[in-house]
């Protein structure tokens, strides 16, 4: 009997629920219209812009997009008719810029500008950026310019020289020691890089240096320094880092590297380690991009917000400052 019992009230909520289920409606919810918005990248320096900076850095550059409709099937093309300023803090204009068609430097494609007077930003002042376009609503951003590395040292030690026995190219291994000096007075943030030059100064595209991350490679890392790496020059995924661990201090630290000489006969004459000094807004932005793109194929990441610092848009607004060893490589 109490089989029965039991059979019936289970039988009585299966048919409830699908009472219930029979009665469900689709609501259809209206998705917001989306306002397109400017969306800006630019990193002042602290140098006046020139060739070299432009074709090691050009994700420094100016560069003016916009924001569309997650739906939208449109490419994205660079905004043409933006206009761009930086002030000073008392409200002068002390650069503005121009469109990039290949006459001038750095790149050309559509949405890239490029300054016109040569400004050189100072470190310690403050900057206003503006990017202001008659199709989309202005946007702004507001950076203090970071102090640079005072005392910046650093040593190429040579371990292999390979040549391609048609003598076309050249692999060069060895390893680079940095001492890198941090002022304790404020938070730094950082980018490492490594550029070959030939002896007029010039890097050869032909040319790379390449850290060697390889498991294998010997490398010896303190937990402290484990996420000092050199960031890949041109268009890549940086690896920007912060002072938490070795604030006010002078840090030294090796990493193994990979030189390729595009051309054996016409090696390049020295290997200049770059340090730039990036401001907080830079880093966040930096670092949360480059977590997004690591995790954007993985379905079991959580999802990650890249953070922007422009007012009323998106993207961010950096400023560096610039130091520079030159190490002379055996010829």
């Amino acid at each position: 009997m109490k089989m029965l019992q039991k059979t019936a009230l289970l039988a009585s909520v299966l048919l409830g629920s699908a009472f219930f289920f029979s009665c469900e409606t689709v609501v259809e919810v209206p998705i917001p219209k989306h306002e397109p918005k400017l969306a800006v990248r630019y990193m002042l320096p602290d140098q006046p812009a020139d060739e070299l900076l432009y074709q090691l850095f050009p994700q420094y550059q100016p560069y003016v997009n916009h924001s569309q409709d997650i739906y939208s099937g449109s490419d994205l093309n660079g905004v043409l008719n933006a206009e761009l300023t930086i002030k000073d803090a008392q409200g002068n204009v002390v650069e503005t810029f121009k469109r990039s068609d290949g006459s001038g430097i750095g790149a050309s494609d559509d949405g890239y500008y490029e300054p016109v007077s040569g400004f050189q930003a100072q470190p310690g002042q403050t900057y206003t950026f503006t990017v202001s376009s008659p199709d989309y609503p202005s946007v702004n951003s507001k950076v203090t310019m970071p102090l640079g590395v005072s005392g910046l040292q650093a040593d190429f030690q040579q371990s292999d020289y390979y040549v391609e026995p048609a003598g076309n190219y050249a692999t060069v291994k060895g390893r680079i020691n940095v001492s890198l000096p941090d002022n304790g007075s404020e938070n730094n943030y950082y980018l490492l890089y490594g550029v070959l030059l030939d002896q007029n100064g010039k890097a050869q595209g032909r040319d790379s240096f390449q850290e060697d991350r390889d498991e294998n490679s010997g490398v010896q890392v303190g937990a402290e320094f484990q996420d000092i790496h050199f960031s890949p020059i041109h268009y890549g995924s940086v690896n920007p880092f912060d002072d938490k661990t070795f604030n006010g201090r002078t840090i030294s630290f090796g990493r193994n590297a990979n030189l390729f000489y595009g051309r054996a006969d016409m090696p390049p004459t020295h290997l200049r380690i770059y340090v730039h000094s990036i401001t907080e807004g830079a880093y966040k932005f930096l670092k949360s991009l480059k977590l997004y793109n690591e995790n954007g194929n993985n379905p079991f990441a959580e999802q990650t917000r890249v953070i922007g610092n422009i007012n009323n848009g998106y993207g961010f607004f950096g400023g560096f400052t610039s130091n520079y060893v030159d190490i002379p490589l055996p010829q």
